[in-house]
C-alpha cells in the first residue's frame, strides 16, 4: 500500500506542473506566462499550507522553507492568487459574501467525495433556485451509486429527496416529528410497532415534475423507532425496505456512524480554522474552501494505512488508537512543500512523516455516553454561550 500511496503523491505534485493544468485553471490568458516569484505551483501549494498567521508572516515562512531569501509582499501575493481559479483545488480533490457549504463525507474512509459552497440563492435558467441544505444533498447523490447509503440528519428527510433517490441510490436520514406525517407515532417510545413500511404520497406542487420524469408519486419509505443509550427516541427513515438487506437491529449502529460527519465539519470549522479566510473576494473564500477540502482527503491517504497498523497492534488494548489529527495536520504543514513543490524523494518524507505522526497517538473510546438533547422550543438556547466559551477556552487550531 505503502506503493500505491507514494504513486498517488507523484500525481499530485506533478500535475500541479502540467501547462495543461495550468491552462485550464488560471484566470487571463497571460496570467503566470513568465516565471516569476509566485508561479502557478508555488500559489497552489501555499493555499493549501493556508496559515493562521498574518498573510506577509506566511509568505516570510514560506521563503524561509525554502531558502529563498527574496522579497514577496503581501500585495504580490493578493494579485498573483487572483490569477488562479478555486476550481483547481476542486479537480485537484475530486460571488459569495453569504455562503452555504455541503460536502458529501465516506464516513468509513475519511474522504470528501463531494463538496460544494455557493450563494443561498441562485438563477438557473432564469428561475430563482434557494440552495438549502436539502437541495444541495440532491446534487451530491448524482456522486452516489446503487451500492451507496448514504446518511443524512433530520433536516434532509423529504419526498423529494426520496423521489431524487429513487432507483439510483440509497438514504438513510433521521426524521423530524413534522415530516411524514404518518409515522409520527413513532417517536412515541412506547409504540407496539417499531419497524413499518408506509406508502407515503407526494405533495401536489411535485406530481407534475415526478409525472414528467417518470418517477411514482406514492413511494415506500421504511421508517425504525430507535431508542438511544441516553433515552432520547429517535425514528430512523431509509429507502431500504428488505429487512433481510438491512435488518431492524443494524439501524442504531448505522446512525451512529453519522457522528463522523460532525467530526469532519469540527475539523475543518475549527482545527483547521476555515473561516479564517485569506482574502475577501468571492474567489478567495472559494479557494481557500477548496484547499482545505483537498488538505483533508491529503491528510486521510497519509494516515490511512498507518491507522491500519494501530488498529491492529493496539487491539489487546483497553482502548485502540489512531493518529492524532493535531499532529498529523501541523506535520503536513510543514512538510507540504517538500511533498508537493519539491522534488525530495517522496518516500524518505513520508518515512520522516510517520515517525512524527506516532509521536502522540489518541485513543479511539467508542459508545461514549451523550447528553439528552433540548427541546429547543422550551429550553434556552445555548449555541451563543458555547460559541464564545469554545473560541475563547477549547478552540485548538494546527499547523501554524
Amino acid at each position: 500500500m505503502l506503493k500505491k500511496t507514494i504513486e498517488i503523491l507523484v500525481v499530485f505534485r506533478d500535475i500541479k506542473r502540467e501547462e495543461v493544468f495550468k491552462n485550464k485553471y488560471k484566470i487571463g490568458i497571460n496570467s503566470f506566462a513568465r516565471d516569476r516569484k509566485l508561479g502557478f505551483d508555488k500559489i497552489m501549494t501555499m493555499m493549501i499550507k493556508k496559515s493562521n498567521k498574518s498573510i506577509q508572516n506566511s509568505i516570510t515562512d514560506t521563503q524561509l522553507d525554502l531558502g529563498e531569501y527574496v522579497t514577496i509582499s503581501n500585495s504580490a501575493y493578493t494579485q498573483a492568487r487572483a490569477k488562479l481559479n478555486y476550481t483547481a483545488f476542486k479537480e485537484f480533490a475530486k460571488d459569495v459574501s453569504q455562503a452555504r457549504v455541503s460536502c458529501l463525507y465516506g464516513v468509513l474512509n475519511n474522504i470528501a467525495i463531494d463538496s460544494s459552497i455557493s450563494n443561498k440563492n441562485k438563477s438557473k435558467e432564469n428561475n430563482l433556485i434557494a440552495y438549502d441544505e436539502r437541495t444541495l444533498a440532491v446534487e451530491h447523490l448524482q456522486h452516489c451509486n446503487k451500492d451507496d447509503l448514504t446518511l443524512m440528519d433530520r433536516g434532509y428527510p423529504s419526498f423529494e429527496l426520496f423521489a431524487s433517490a429513487y432507483n439510483k441510490t440509497n438514504i438513510f436520514c433521521r426524521l423530524r416529528r413534522n415530516v411524514f406525517s404518518k409515522a409520527k407515532f413513532l417517536f412515541d417510545a412506547h409504540s407496539e410497532k417499531k419497524d413499518v413500511i408506509l406508502e407515503i404520497n407526494a405533495p401536489k406542487y411535485l406530481k407534475e415534475r415526478l409525472r414528467s420524469e417518470n418517477i411514482p408519486t406514492k413511494m415506500k419509505i421504511r421508517f425504525v423507532q430507535v431508542i438511544l443509550d441516553n433515552g432520547t427516541v429517535e425514528v430512523l427513515c431509509t429507502n431500504i425496505t428488505d429487512n433481510e438487506r438491512l435488518k431492524t437491529s443494524e439501524f442504531k449502529e448505522l446512525y451512529a456512524l453519522r457522528w463522523g460527519i460532525e467530526t469532519y465539519f469540527d475539523l475543518i470549522k475549527n482545527r483547521l480554522s476555515l473561516e479564517n479566510f485569506t482574502g475577501q473576494s468571492a474567489l478567495a473564500v472559494k479557494q481557500d474552501f477548496f484547499a482545505t477540502i483537498f488538505l483533508t482527503n491529503y491528510e486521510s491517504i497519509l494516515t490511512y494505512d498507518i491507522n491500519d497498523d494501530l488498529k491492529e497492534s493496539t487491539k489487546d488494548n483497553k482502548y485502540v488508537q489512531k493518529v492524532n489529527k493535531a499532529v498529523s495536520f501541523n506535520v503536513i504543514k510543514h512538510k507540504v512543500f517538500d511533498l508537493l513543490y519539491l522534488d525530495n524523494p517522496i518516500d524518505e518524507i513520508l518515512e520522516q512523516m510517520e515517525k512524527l505522526f506516532l509521536t502522540n497517538t489518541i485513543v479511539i473510546r467508542p459508545n461514549r455516553k451523550s447528553k439528552p438533547r433540548l427541546d429547543k422550543d422550551i429550553h434556552k438556547s445555548t449555541i451563543a454561550t458555547n460559541s464564545i466559551n469554545h473560541l475563547k477556552r477549547k478552540k485548538k487550531n494546527v499547523g501554524n
